[in-house]
């Protein structure tokens, strides 16, 4: 992030993520200085939900086929296939036993902006 005089300001302290995913980008993008501010238990809380692959590693990494589209002569891309993957997903953490999470807790990263919009139709977010 830069400002007006053209300074730069690298912003280290993380306070949204579990330290398992910030290992990587700690390391590649920040010479290791990431520092996890996040509150434990709300970091730690979905660490045995049913539907990690690994229990204790808060990320699920799903290969989807599918292809790229775009809606009229919007610049936005987006892969229909994979938004269906994500909200299925969104879905089961909302409606898990296992777990009380609600909706509006729910956060989605995605490259393409139109994958989030069904997530949040969906979801009511």
């Amino acid at each position: 992030m830069s400002d007006v005089s053209g300074q730069v300001t690298k912003l280290v302290k993380n306070y949204r993520s579990h330290e398992a995913l910030l290992t990587l980008p700690s390391r590649l993008f920040y010479h290791r200085e990431l520092e996890v501010c996040a509150d434990p238990t709300v970091v730690t809380s979905l660490l045995g939900w049913e539907k990690l692959p690994k229990k204790g590693f808060p990320l699920i990494f799903h290969g989807v086929r599918g292809s790229e589209a775009r809606e009229g002569k919007s610049p936005s891309w987006f892969n229909p296939a994979e938004a269906v993957q994500v909200l299925r997903y969104c879905c089961l953490l909302a409606q898990s036993i296992s777990s009380q999470v609600s909706a509006s807790d729910i956060g989605v990263i995605t490259p393409y902006r139109k994958q989030v919009r069904p997530a949040q139709a969906r979801l009511a977010l």
